[in-house]
């Protein structure tokens, strides 16, 4: 159960935060998994604005091991009557983590649609577990579930590239949970499995940036996150998702750049430098 991970605590600085993040929001080597590092500066940029995210972007400096607190202070740069622009560094011991950009804020408009469909993929109960993380171990492997709805497991993707489309139903909770954008944040960062069925090999990637698009938040038992890798060049990836409730709605979109690696190497990894 996702609880509220993200639930961050004020200064004396209405734009500087701390925040202690759950063991459950750290990866198998033990360092903060970046769309929950993304959530965060989400939160702290919501907080600070009292406005709803529009889009943002992270772009990741550094590793954060386990264990400490983290700080989060917000610079807000422009302030108009719709939208404010603002960005938050995220950092630990006076080293940064990651720095977000963002858009934040609302307004009317006549027109509402959306253009794009979720893909034809069986229910969450008719798709098989998808295997990456092992629970048991007070990592994101008790807090994430994730089904197979479109492509291979890891254990059969070399027997050939794929279309490049894997999708997956992910949760965090049990029973309907109303998204929030730090959940978006967290599941999109799942985007670069699809990398190993399209390659054909055991590949994952670590995210170098991270870029969130928020639709309408809904509420949901299961997101469906569709993923579509573009190109690989040069040792690094590219890739987008859109993240669908299991009624439709488009929750959002995202789309980054990852460095490639073996997905056993990805799990042993540990270091600070991040390329």
């Amino acid at each position: 159960m996702i609880g509220d991970l993200f639930a961050l605590d004020a200064t004396d600085n209405p734009l500087r935060f701390r925040w202690t993040p759950s063991s459950r929001l750290f990866t198998p080597g033990s360092t903060l998994q970046g769309g929950a590092g993304l959530g965060a500066a989400v939160r702290a940029m919501e907080a600070a604005t009292a406005r709803p995210l529009i889009w943002a972007t992270a772009q990741y400096l550094s590793f954060a091991p386990f264990g400490g607190e983290i700080e989060l202070t917000v610079t807000l740069e422009v302030a108009g009557h719709n939208t404010t622009q603002a960005r938050c560094v995220v950092s630990r011991d006076g080293i940064e983590i990651l720095t977000t950009h963002g858009a934040l804020g609302s307004r009317q408009f006549e027109i509402d649609g959306v253009w794009c469909t979720p893909p034809d993929v069986g229910r969450p109960d008719d798709c098989e577990p998808f295997h990456f993380f092992v629970p048991g171990r007070g990592d994101l492997g008790d807090l994430v579930e994730v089904r197979l709805a479109r492509g291979r497991q890891l254990a059969d993707v070399e027997s050939g590239r794929g279309a490049g489309d894997a999708t997956f139903w992910v949760r965090c909770w049990t029973g309907i949970h109303h998204v929030t954008v730090p959940d978006l944040a967290l599941i999109g960062d799942f985007m670069p499995l699809g990398f190993a069925d399209a390659i054909g090999g055991r590949y994952a990637g670590n995210s170098l940036d991270n870029t969130i698009r928020v639709g309408q938040l809904a509420p949901t038992k299961w997101v469906l996150l569709a993923t579509h890798v573009q190109q690989i060049a040069n040792g690094f990836g590219y890739g987008r998702a859109e993240l669908w409730a299991d009624d439709g709605t488009l929750l959002g979109e995202v789309s980054q750049s990852a460095v490639l690696r073996h997905h056993d190497s990805i799990h042993r990894r540990t270091g600070a430098d991040r390329t």
